[in-house]
């Protein structure tokens, strides 16, 4: 049952598990009979538990089982809420669901091993009495809250970031204006009111005071340590305030040039409802509207966060739907696309709200409808068990041509439409996945798609930006959208008819062997084709780049209207043929631990401008300004200015965590700023960590904000 009451508002600390399965699955069962006996295993059961979880489960859960969003913490306070009094065939249930793809591979011993490994590590201690393999046996143990770790059943309380109402008598929130359509539109320079600043999603700032000769004295302004948790936030800034949505469902207004607190929201969770890190907010009119992780949609007022409307999202009766992007305004509306991890009948779907009345107005189901154009793609399956079609990230929009552009994740369907197709006039290409939807902004009816790459068995989303230019093709000025995916092709669309215009490939993919140069379309090397029975995981096709992480993923682009050049964010890694490790396409001992690439790619002449190296990846998105600066922020803590027209570095920080999140520049009482967010990061992050052997602190959140010395 989800909370409705909107005026409540507590942390629950930490979210999400040893599989990403355990913050989807079985709702807490507590022990009904007294006389159950405790669970107990013994010290050696534990000390091969350890090895068992290194070698299988830190790679997402992390070698100190803190997890990051969307893989659960299996230490602390969420672990003790969800498993504390409950008997221990559940836990073990889940535990055995793992691997992904693999479930009950690792055999009975491990299972109980590893099992007895998170219980110590939760308080627990060993004893005499091994703990049994048996699911019947262990349905007999409880796990005992009064014996887990003391610190975590603390932590269960609540931290309070609710502060009902302003704190101080603040002149910036009074003065706040309404944002306009047409402030949407044609943003004032001074602000960032939007996911990119602009719904072209390009990531480009018009502000001119900091520059390539003077960014080498920008210096720290102020901080705030934000909730724990892979904060994957773009701040908003508007008139002065800033409001930083972070981990923990908390909403939070500052004075942005002082780091003030203005004031602060708390989303209220029913217990067993983990919170999922997402990328923002959005702002409309006198409202911030945020995507709670108990998936409602709530509208705050502005000047005092106080509730203004509340909006149920209804997914019917079926768990595992999250938000993960920031809601897009259009005309009015807040738009947003939902993330599914399992087979939730009905599928994925974006929909619209109306930001005056919170009801819902519009939705566009992203897995074809049997009985819908598209609904024969999917060789027969029957609607519920088709899934995928996850949007991770927030869309873009253009006003003239009133449509709005979501790019839907693959499915998660890696055998049945292995098979050829079964019917005549019937295929298994799987739309909408990894296709480019146009959507009319008003209605939610699709005016055109394109399909990047047609049944995706190896992960390799393009669900990421949609970034709108108006480029030279051939020379005409085309309006464009132009995306990539995780192999690092990028392909420009016309933004009307979807008609396709041409491709780039980065040359970071063995996976497609050819692209049609007049449709895009695409031939797959014999290598990334699965055979029927096999069972993928993330290191069954030894060989393939990039892995599932991708060169490219979730840090996005920054686009420069002035030199058509896009700048992209990459990661250099594969699958080594023998050990599984990654490693460089092209192994060079000069480059070698240098996994992170920058890549300046001019659209108009489609060739690359310059590439430049660093040790680690980057994890945050880029930025660009009109004075030729690009911050960029990467895994191994450093916050960096580059010139665009070289790639040199001209000012660097190294902060207190990785960068996990959307960098912005504002600018008030003519002052420029620029601000990004660090944290611990999420599952995309650590496994870049642990490619390049990068050590980083086990918690830690930070709002940073950086200025010009006076």
């Amino acid at each position: 049952m989800k909370q409705n009451n909107v005026n409540k508002s507590i942390t629950t600390v930490g979210t999400c598990a040893l599989f990403v399965a355990l913050s989807l699955s079985y709702t807490l069962l507590h022990a009904a009979d007294d006389q159950q006996a405790v669970v107990s295993f013994t010290e050696a059961q534990a000390i091969a538990g350890k090895t068992g979880y290194d070698t299988n489960c830190a790679s997402c859960h992390g070698f100190e089982l803190e997890g990051s969003s969307p893989v659960p913490s299996l230490s602390g306070s969420i672990f003790v809420e969800r498993w504390g009094d409950t008997t221990a065939d559940q836990l073990a249930l889940d535990v055995q669901r793992m691997p992904p793809t693999a479930e009950n591979s690792l055999g009975q011993t491990v299972y109980s091993e590893i099992l007895a490994y998170l219980l110590q590590r939760n308080g627990i201690g060993a004893g005499d009495n091994p703990l049994p393999s048996s699911i019947d046996a262990l349905s007999t143990l409880v796990i005992p809250v009064e014996l887990m770790s003391e610190q975590a059943v603390a932590a269960v309380a609540p931290v309070i970031y609710f502060t009902d109402g302003p704190l101080v008598n603040s002149p910036r929130l009074q003065n706040l204006s309404p944002v306009t359509d047409a402030m949407l539109l044609n943003p004032p320079a001074d602000d960032w009111l939007n996911w990119r600043r602009t719904r072209d999603s390009i990531g480009h700032s018009p502000l001119d005071q900091i520059t390539k000769d003077n960014v080498n004295d920008l210096q720290y302004t102020w901080s705030w340590s934000l909730p724990e948790g892979a904060n994957m936030m773009v701040p908003l800034v508007h008139d002065g305030v800033l409001f930083a949505y972070s981990f923990g469902d908390v909403l939070q207004a500052f004075d942005a040039t002082t780091g003030d607190l203005l004031w602060g929201y708390q989303r209220a969770l029913d217990a067993g409802t983990s919170h999922d890190s997402k990328k923002g907010a959005a702002i409309y009119a006198d409202k911030i509207i945020i995507p709670t992780s108990d998936m409602h949609l709530i509208a705050l007022d502005m000047k005092t966060g106080q509730v203004a409307w509340d909006h149920d999202v209804d997914i019917g009766d079926e768990d595992g739907h999250i938000f993960k992007s920031a809601p897009l305004i259009a005309n009015g509306k807040a738009i947003i696309g939902l993330t599914g991890y399992e087979a939730v009948e009905g599928g994925n779907f974006i929909l619209a709200v109306d930001m005056e009345t919170g009801e819902e107005v519009w939705r566009f189901y992203t897995i074809a409808r049997p009985d819908q154009p598209g609904g024969d793609t999917w060789n027969g399956l029957p609607l519920d068990e088709r899934t995928g079609g996850s949007v991770w990230i927030p869309g873009s929009f253009d006003a003239e041509l009133n449509l709005v552009y979501f790019g839907p994740a693959p499915t998660y369907d890696t055998e049945r439409l292995r098979q050829g197709p079964g019917e005549r006039g019937k295929n298994n290409d799987a739309l909408y996945t990894n296709s480019t939807v146009a959507l009319d902004a008003d209605t939610g009816e699709l005016v055109w798609h394109y399909q990047h790459a047609r049944n995706d068995q190896l992960d390799h989303d393009w669900a990421y930006e949609r970034t709108i230019v108006e480029i030279p093709v051939n020379g005409v000025m085309r309006k464009a959208v132009v995306t990539g995916g995780k192999l690092a092709i990028f392909e420009a669309m016309d933004a009307a008819t979807g008609e396709y215009l041409f491709t780039i490939d980065l040359d970071m993919q063995n996976v497609f062997a050819e692209i049609d140069s007049s449709t895009g379309d695409k031939s797959l090397f014999s290598a990334a084709i699965p055979a029927l029975d096999d069972v993928l995981t993330e290191f069954s096709l030894p060989g393939i780049c990039p892995d599932w992480l991708g060169a490219r993923n979730m840090q996005s682009t920054a686009f420069n209207p002035a030199t058509n050049t896009l700048y992209v964010p990459l990661s250099d890694t594969c699958l080594d043929d023998d050990t599984g490790e990654r490693w460089q396409k092209y192994p060079d001992s000069n480059t070698d631990g240098s996994y992170g690439i920058i890549k300046a790619v001019n659209l108009e002449t489609r060739e690359v401008v310059w590439t430049q190296r660093q040790t680690g990846p980057q994890a945050a998105a880029n930025l660009t300004t009109e004075t030729g600066l690009l911050f960029i922020g990467s895994v191994d803590r450093w916050f960096k200015a580059l010139d665009q027209d070289s790639g040199e570095v001209l000012w660097q920080r190294r902060l207190d965590n990785a960068l996990n999140s959307y960098p912005v520049t504002y600018r008030v009482d003519g002052k420029q700023y620029v601000a990004v967010a660090t944290n611990a990061g999420g599952i995309h992050t650590r496994i870049m960590r642990n490619a390049a052997g990068i050590n980083l602190p086990r918690s830690g959140a930070t709002l940073w904000v950086f200025a010009l010395p006076d």
